[in-house]
């Protein structure tokens, strides 16, 4: 304290004579031995002078220690001021976040110690999820009608040879080949148109005589089929017709039904026995076959029930018929 007070009072040259004697004042007064003494000294300067100098190191330690304790109020104010205009300032500092406490596990003892958190884990990335693979249904598509053209036994050999085409197929080979095949048949029927009754006739004989080897043919070809195909192949032909009348289309071969003694008939209905019954008789005579069909309707609505009981019966013993020779058809060709 005392090298403090000395350092800063040497410092201080501007310290001014009153202010001196306060202080000398002060630290007697504060002095337990020299109180006694300084009262009756401070009278009169004759006295002042020898109790200084007869108590100067005393003194002086005195003022040395009066000064660091004046001098540091004086520190100790200025700071608590300056502490006390700081809130004043406005700043736009953003507050710091609170620092996260430490969490203290406590043990089997009294004691308790701060554990220091685990650094957490890191994430795994998942994985990328695979895309569910949906697998079609197996759609069963209708057979078109390229599959009826494979059933209908397309290859089966012509029946019959016509009398214009022997000639156009003949006639054709001698028309310039350089020229269109419009061109060429045009040519072959305008040489059809000139020729005489009698080279036609000449013409349909040869035609006769090819369709009966045609024919011969066609029944060996017939022959070797198995009436199973031949069954399908006039189920497909019947689609074909079919489709051709919808969509409007104009086709040759093959939609003619093939006819074969093995295959077996199908029952007739009441409606049918009724039909070829009346067909040739007076009832629907001298009219067409649109007309007749027609007639033939109405008279079939007209009939009463006792009268269509004979009908029923023929078709009730033709369909008896129908089963046996079909189960003895399927038994013999079945494959």
């Amino acid at each position: 304290m005392l090298a403090v007070g000395r350092s800063r009072l040497a410092a201080s040259s501007g310290l001014s004579l009153p202010k001196l004697s306060a202080l000398v004042a002060r630290a007697i007064v504060r002095s337990g031995p020299l109180s006694s003494g300084a009262a009756n000294a401070l009278n009169s300067q004759a006295t002042f002078a020898p109790f200084v100098k007869a108590n100067l190191p005393l003194l002086t330690n005195l003022v040395l220690r009066e000064y660091a304790t004046a001098v540091k109020k004086t520190t100790t104010k200025k700071t608590t001021a300056t502490k006390k205009k700081a809130p004043a300032k406005k700043t736009t500092t953003k507050k710091k976040p609170a620092a996260k406490r430490r969490t203290v596990a406590k043990k089997s003892g009294t004691r308790r110690t701060a554990t220091k958190k685990k650094p957490a884990a890191k994430k795994k990335k998942a994985a990328p999820k695979k895309k569910k693979v949906v697998k079609k249904k197996n759609v069963v598509k209708k057979p078109g009608i390229q599959v009826q053209y494979d059933k209908a036994l397309g290859n089966a050999p012509p029946k019959k040879t016509n009398t214009y085409n022997l000639f156009f197929m003949e006639t054709l080979s001698s028309i310039d080949p350089t020229l269109k095949v419009a061109e060429r048949a045009k040519k072959v029927a305008e040489k059809w148109r000139t020729i005489t009754d009698a080279e036609k006739k000449t013409w349909s004989d040869r035609a006769a005589e090819e369709t009966i080897k045609k024919k011969a043919q066609y029944a060996q070809w017939l022959a070797k089929q198995n009436p199973f195909d031949i069954e399908a192949a006039n189920n497909a032909r019947r689609s074909i017709r079919g489709y051709r009348e919808k969509k409007g289309i104009k086709g040759s071969r093959p939609t003619s039904k093939i006819k074969d003694d093995r295959l077996v008939k199908r029952p007739r209905t009441a409606w049918i026995f009724f039909m070829q019954d009346k067909y040739h008789t007076g009832l629907v005579e001298n009219v067409g076959p649109k007309e007749k069909m027609a007639k033939l309707a109405e008279a079939w609505k007209a009939t009463t029930a006792t009268e269509k009981k004979k009908y029923e019966d023929l078709s009730a013993k033709d369909t008896i018929r129908y089963k046996t020779e079909r189960a003895e058809f399927l038994k013999k060709y079945q494959h």
